[in-house]
């Protein structure tokens, strides 16, 4: 796989800049091979199932069943559904490579012996006999297979971006169980336990987790232990890395809470603290007294809306504060148990706007928003500036329209005329789905509105997700969670009823928490929650429970902060366009398909529930020899006075310095491309026709790439009428996963394209254009002499095959110092 560590390519105003276009083969069904020798496959898969077998009861304790692993030929998929059913169960499936159009899918399969026997009729039938079509039987089951071998304990593994545990090396692990639905779980779970505490392997606590197909429990115990065990239950399904929970530790009393709290302080490194990167809280304040915040937040850095208002988190569980500790830490039940170093790359501010008993009156919210981050100026002038924000209002059903909140933030993104915006970045939550309406995930989120300010175009919203699923089940014995491993989570809002002509929102998500069904009432167990730094005071732990939007958007802030002290130089909008364009969406949110196999009305959908994704921080931060992302920083001056009106002025067409030699070189090896395009716009609330965005907006800004052996000429002619004459033929056209109905909505654009590498050489040209705004349609307010920018940032991808595109493409432009 390859390694991100490389920084991204800056390409100056005279650079060539390189987008790489990837393919995915992937398909919607299974399609089995056809140009391959049926005896001689057939006779391979026997063999090899034969010995799979035969590996697989020398070691057990009894030959009723096998575990053996299927792995698909690259860019063909499995037929599952023939490996779950009857005699056959399927334990674990996991995708071994994802490089698209090469991807390869492994099957962990139990067999009883009359399973065995079923499967080896299937390959002598697939071998000597024909469909009524003329296929051969069992066409799709046998085809795709390229290698079959015995189980062992790491084909259960479920962490491909963690190492498998060493061989001597004592750790826990989390054991899945299939669960019989037949059988009460302690039943199911005692022979299992006796098994393992014989064998000298720790069970963890009483806790254990019924899902509706899975048991799960802690153990702690090396891999050969649990290969001499575990492995010969006929029940496992898989293992993975246990995540410690937020309710470990609220159920901690105060001193020992503090013992956990003196290691982490002793493992702060505070040597990046030097840079000059805030990420600044508008919330209800921040208690520095907690010693996790003591010493990383000073005094001067707080301030308040109001000058009589003191600095301290006045809200009755405490929020700002919680929010610091995300804000500084992230979800300290991941950084806690551990004992590598924790280094803090940013400053914290905390501006108080919110006032337990003295609220802000409603409609001054939006200069009670510049006020706060002209505040937070004053104490570091010299800072870029992540703003991070999750106070909204749900009083305003606005289905998207902007209001005179969201507006204020836009301009503040924005700048003014002739000073653009150079250092701050937005984060809103967008908002809360009331807690009682949550029981009826996810139908009801599709109703609630993202919250007032959140529809802003420049600021990035922040939605929530989740992958927290552990509950007591002691506690709550039969509860489930409401929200399945990796979908949004149950307090997330949408923009599922917004008018059309409005931003997509949410743009990202990050880990917002869960909540349970017990007894048909909703719960909300610490375990489902993320952890973080208590309000403290008389009687009052120092770590607490919290989630929500609020706590996604305090994760973004974080990631968004820390990406801006790798890369301080690039505009504001380029850290949005990094993070939009790092984000992907998780098995869950696409119900697992691939993001070309939906359609259009369930992509909108997608973009209008969790947006692009959730942002993966190594992705944003580096490249790869094998995945190079390319940032432009432009400007254009898109409208010009002429003949008494204002018409469109210039477009650009960015040539990228692809490595054609390579690209020629590896045929038709698949490829993609990403491109995302991010800018801001001045708004103009005061417009009575704001309504549509077009009037809202000061001006939008699409973009569109060469086709393969589209001429120079018909490609600027595709998009500008001033390029053509009168023989014009197109010769080109679009053909992007999403498609522009669904990407061009905001001021942040994201697209995908798959083709081969000798496809990809000859697209060496992007183009990027101005639509309507009210630069162009309100004469009187004269913008039309002013230029806008926008950040663009393409990175392609290719399979990890031992050719690097990054060094070519470094080597041939002039690098930006």
């Amino acid at each position: 796989m390859p390694e991100f560590y490389r920084d991204h390519i800056f390409l100056n105003e005279n650079t060539l800049a390189l987008p790489y276009t990837s393919i995915n083969q992937g398909r919607s069904i299974v399609i089995p091979r056809t140009n391959i020798d049926r005896v001689e496959q057939g006779n391979r898969v026997r063999e090899e199932v034969t010995a799979a077998v035969a590996a697989f009861t020398q070691g057990a304790p009894n030959d009723d069943f096998v575990y053996i692993v299927f792995k698909s030929v690259p860019g063909f998929f499995l037929d599952l559904e023939k490996f779950d059913k009857g005699n056959f169960r399927l334990a674990s499936y996991r995708k071994t490579n994802s490089d698209p159009g090469d991807e390869t899918y492994e099957a962990t399969v139990y067999l009883n012996r009359k399973a065995i026997g079923q499967f080896l009729t299937k390959v002598e039938q697939y071998i000597t006999l024909n469909t009524i079509g003329g296929n051969p039987r069992h066409q799709s089951l046998l085809a795709n297979l390229d290698q079959i071998r015995v189980a062992t304990l790491e084909s259960f593994w479920q962490e491909p971006e963690l190492a498998f545990p060493a061989n001597g090396e004592v750790v826990w692990w989390e054991i899945w169980l299939n669960r019989d639905q037949e059988k009460a779980v302690e039943d199911q779970l005692a022979p299992v336990f006796e098994l393992l505490e014989v064998a000298d392997i720790q069970v963890g606590s009483n806790r254990w987790l019924a899902f509706p197909e899975n048991l799960v429990f802690l153990v702690k115990g090396t891999a050969e232990q649990l290969g001499a065990t575990v492995l010969y239950t006929d029940r496992l399904a898989e293992l993975r890395k246990p995540r410690e929970t937020a309710e470990y530790f609220t159920y901690l009393d105060k001193p020992e809470q503090a013992d956990w709290i003196a290691d982490l302080i002793g493992r702060l490194d505070l040597s990046n603290q030097n840079s000059a990167i805030a990420l600044c809280l508008l919330d209800t304040g921040i208690n520095i007294g907690h010693p996790l915040l003591s010493g990383v937040i000073p005094q001067n850095h707080l301030d308040a809306i109001e000058p009589h208002w003191d600095r301290l988190d006045t809200h009755a569980q405490g929020h700002g504060t919680p929010m610091a500790g995300l804000a500084v830490y992230g979800d300290l039940s991941e950084v806690l148990p551990f004992n590598n170093p924790v280094r803090i790359y940013h400053h914290i501010e905390s501006i108080k706007i919110i006032e337990r008993n003295q609220p802000n009156n409603p409609e001054l919210y939006g200069a009670i928003t510049q006020e706060a981050v002209a505040r937070a100026e004053i104490i570091n002038p010299d800072f870029k500036r992540i703003v991070c924000m999750a106070v909204t209002s749900a009083d305003l059903v606005h289905l998207g329209q902007p209001s005179s909140w969201s507006a204020a933030i836009d301009q503040l993104s924005f700048g003014a005329i002739g000073e653009p915006n150079e250092t701050t970045l937005f984060f809103i939550s967008g908002g809360n789905l009331p807690l009682l309406a949550r029981i009826d995930f996810p139908i009801a989120n599709d109703t609630a509105s993202i919250e007032d300010p959140a529809q802003s175009f420049n600021a990035v919203t922040v939605g929530a997700y989740t992958i927290k699923d552990q509950i007591d089940l002691q506690q709550f014995p039969n509860a489930l969670v409401v929200a399945q491993h990796g979908e949004m989570s149950p307090s997330n809002t949408t923009s599922m009823l917004w008018v059309q002509e409005w931003p997509r929102k949410p743009d990202i998500v990050m880990e917002g928490g869960n909540h349970g069904i017990h007894n048909g009432s909703l719960i909300d167990p610490d375990s489902l929650q993320l952890l973080s730094t208590g309000k403290g005071g008389l009687g009052r732990p120092w770590f607490t429970a919290f989630g929500d939007t609020s706590a996604a958007t305090a994760l973004a802030s974080k990631f968004g902060a820390e990406l801006y002290y790798y890369y301080p130089q690039y505009w504001p909008e380029t850290i949005r366009a990094l993070m939009v364009h790092s984000a992907d969406w998780t098995p869950a949110m696409l119900g697992g398909h691939q993001i070309h196999e939906l359609t259009p009305t369930q992509k909108l959908k997608l973009l209008a529930t969790v947006g692009y994704g959730v942002p993966n921080f190594q992705r944003a931060r580096y490249s790869a020899s094998n995945s190079l992302s390319l940032i432009i920083q432009r400007s254009l001056k898109p409208y010009k006075f002429e003949e008494s009106r204002v018409k469109t002025n210039d477009f650009h067409i960015i040539d990228l310095p692809w490595p054609v030699e390579a690209l020629q070189d590896m045929l038709a090896t698949p490829v993609q491309l990403k491109v995302t395009l991010s800018y801001f716009i001045e708004p103009n609330p005061g417009n009575k026709q704001y309504e549509m965005a077009s009037s809202y907006r000061s001006h939008g800004l699409r973009f569109k790439m060469i086709d393969t052996y589209e001429s120079d000429e018909a490609f600027a002619a595709r998009i500008s009428k001033e390029s053509r004459d009168d023989d014009y033929l197109a010769e080109g056209g679009e053909h992007w996963i999403l498609g522009n109905q669904i990407r061009d909505k905001g001021s942040v654009h994201k697209d995908i394209w798959h083709s081969t590498a000798a496809d990809l050489a000859t697209r060496r040209k992007i183009a990027v254009y101005s639509v309507g705004g009210w630069w162009k349609n309100r004469k009187a307010l004269a913008r039309y002499d002013h230029s806008i920018r926008y950040s663009l940032v393409v990175t392609i991808d290719t399979p990890d095959n031992g050719i690097d595109i990054y060094t070519p493409v470094l080597i041939s432009i002039d690098i930006e110092p």
